[in-house]
């Protein structure tokens, strides 16, 4: 044993300061986003998306099917599975019944989405008979939108920002729509290019060069190729050019260019090609209808800002909430974060601060081209990007740092409440919800594929047969082409009332009446009505004709028409007669001449 061994301290020595150890939570923080915090994270986010990975084909995913099948009674091509209803098909998409006969004579429905539209395509075509392959393929797009994220706060932020930011953006309810609904993955693939062309927007902008504006310029194009969600990302580039320091007015403006030019070449092309919507109370395209899209603009932005910033799934604010009722609830929710979130921004070094303080503004500008569309949490991936890096800026703040005060809540109680709050309705709630909207979204697809096979089964019996939908929800327009495996629909449809309760009375045997409460419609008008824009009302009078029939409105309420009479060229006894309900679609002969019946969901 050696001489060193035997040595014992001298008792007469101070002893040496305990070695402080680092606390556990914050030093799995401090190691970041790594590799297997990715893993991890990706295993949690394909178990919290499952659902909406396995759910079936839903809405227009049936239309793309036909389109990439050409029996779609419009013809389609690769790029154009966005171009739903156009000038010159409306009158035939009319004709054939896949357009209702309350069709604004107006409408168009058409999104220049090329890219997107082209890896449909390619998806339908080679593996159109499996969905979770589809499905699989939006995953990885989410996957990739991920790693952008993660790429993005680390340029910016301390690792444990990083990791916490990444993880709230990664299980936000906003992706559970575009996951499960083909349609629109291309939300997934526009904002996993438009991130990484983020990234490298700011590095253009510390070292300029042509070919950093160039690289720059070729992402953001991509991501507008991919889908006019890419827009939204203007609003960062605008708050990070308004906090950037020690720029001129000309710096600004020329470091705006690479999103600039492809944001002109993007609208340019969109407009020559005649792109946009019109006559739809769905959509208000502000390029369009001014009028419409600023009368709808405050009620949809604060119900966006209601499910971005408490992780809801898009149900727990409805279209008749008042509007007050919205306003108020946001400034409270605002009084009680905002002074936790600027003192956490205002601890940050200072590029990190600014950042930040671009990160927060960006998710607010980024809603405002989202709302030319009724409110849902889809339309928020843009938005959850700054509050998923506002959301870790203030848990970090609060928690993860040292501070120089003692007590339970070092930083204050009231930022800890804050804190507290933030991480609950992003990491707690948010998955919970998202598991829950893909369950949702999944059973719903799953009932409506079932219920759309067993008429596919009864029509089979007769596949000349006309289908008339005498009442129905929204999804009895995808009817037509979910009963067929290829997508064809039936040669003659027509759907007579969107709507719940209603009577129909025989007039004669071409002649049928329809009769709806008088607080009902007989169609929705104005909010959420796909095929007419509420300025474009119907008055008792009217007269409406197509599909070998003649609509008379009778009369109209508040709501609405509630009364029709509907002509037909020729009597309709040979057509197969059903009614949406909550139990699918049950065959319901009309009544004889003479007699009258009761319609229900």
């Amino acid at each position: 044993m050696s001489h060193q061994a035997n040595e014992r301290p001298d008792a007469s020595s101070p002893p040496s300061p305990p070695v402080e150890q680092p606390h556990r939570l914050r030093a799995a923080l401090d190691r970041g986003p790594g590799r297997a915090f990715l893993v991890g994270l990706f295993a949690l986010g394909l178990l919290v998306f499952l659902p909406a990975i396995r759910a079936p084909f839903l809405l227009d995913d049936y239309l793309h099917r036909a389109m990439a099948n050409g029996v779609f009674p419009a013809p389609r091509g690769p790029f154009d599975f966005y171009d739903f209803v156009s000038d010159g098909d409306r009158a035939a998409l009319l004709d054939r019944g896949i357009l209702p006969w309350w069709t604004d004579p107006s409408l168009e429905i058409r999104f220049f989405r090329p890219l997107s539209s082209l890896l449909l395509y390619a998806d339908h075509r080679s593996f159109g008979g499996n969905p979770v392959l589809l499905h699989a393929h939006s995953f990885l797009w989410w996957a990739l939108a991920v790693l952008a994220v993660r790429a993005l706060f680390l340029r910016f932020f301390s690792p444990r920002i990083a990791l916490v930011g990444t993880a709230v953006f990664a299980l936000a309810p906003c992706h559970a729509l575009p996951l499960a609904w083909l349609a629109n993955r291309e939300a997934l693939v526009s904002l996993a290019f438009g991130l990484s062309a983020l990234g490298r927007y700011e590095d253009f902008r510390a070292a300029p060069s042509w070919r950093g504006a160039l690289f720059t310029a070729v992402l953001f194009a991509l991501a507008l190729l991919a889908g006019e969600y890419a827009l939204l990302l203007g609003g960062y580039v605008l708050a990070l050019e308004i906090y950037r320091e020690k720029a001129s007015i000309r710096a600004r403006i020329v470091g705006l260019l690479p999103f600039v030019v492809p944001v002109l070449g993007y609208l340019t092309a969109r407009r020559m090609l005649g792109y946009g919507t019109r006559g739809s109370g769905f959509y208000s395209d502000p390029t369009r209808e001014p009028i419409a899209y600023l009368h709808d603009a405050p009620r949809r932005l604060f119900t966006l800002i209601s499910d971005a910033w408490l992780s809801l799934d898009g149900d727990a604010v409805r279209s008749t909430t008042p509007l007050a009722v919205l306003v108020i609830g946001a400034l409270v929710i605002g009084a009680f974060v905002l002074g936790p979130i600027h003192a956490s921004l205002a601890a940050l070094p200072d590029r990190s601060r600014r950042f930040g303080k671009a990160m927060l503004l960006g998710s607010f500008v980024s809603l405002l081209p989202v709302l030319s569309v009724v409110p849902s949490p889809r339309l928020l991936e843009a938005a959850v990007v700054g509050i998923a890096a506002t959301v870790a800026i203030v848990f970090e703040h609060a928690f993860a740092t040292p501070a120089a005060g003692t007590g339970a809540y070092p930083r204050g109680e009231r930022t800890a409440l804050a804190a507290l709050g933030l991480v609950f309705f992003h990491l707690v709630h948010a998955p919970i919800t998202s598991w829950t909207s893909s369950r949702t979204i999944q059973k719903g697809g799953i009932r409506f594929a079932y219920y759309a096979d067993k008429l596919a089964q009864r029509l089979a019996q007769n596949p000349d047969s006309e289908l008339i939908v005498v009442r129905g929800f929204g999804s009895a327009f995808f009817v037509p082409f979910a009963i067929t495996p290829s997508g064809a629909p039936p040669r003659k449809v027509r759907i007579l009332a969107h709507t719940g309760h209603v009577l129909v009375n025989r007039d004669s045997a071409t002649t049928l009446t329809l009769t709806v409460p008088p607080e009902s419609t007989l169609f929705p008008i104005g909010h959420g009505n796909l095929f007419r824009t509420e300025h474009a009302k119907v008055a008792a009078g009217a007269v409406l004709s197509g599909q070998r029939m003649r609509a008379e409105v009778l009369e109209v309420g508040p709501e609405g028409p509630l009364k029709v009479r509907f002509v037909f060229d020729a009597p309709p006894d040979d057509a197969l007669w059903i009614s949406e309900t909550q139990k699918g679609f049950p065959e319901t002969p009309a009544p004889e001449p003479g007699f009258g019946s009761p319609f229900d969901p």
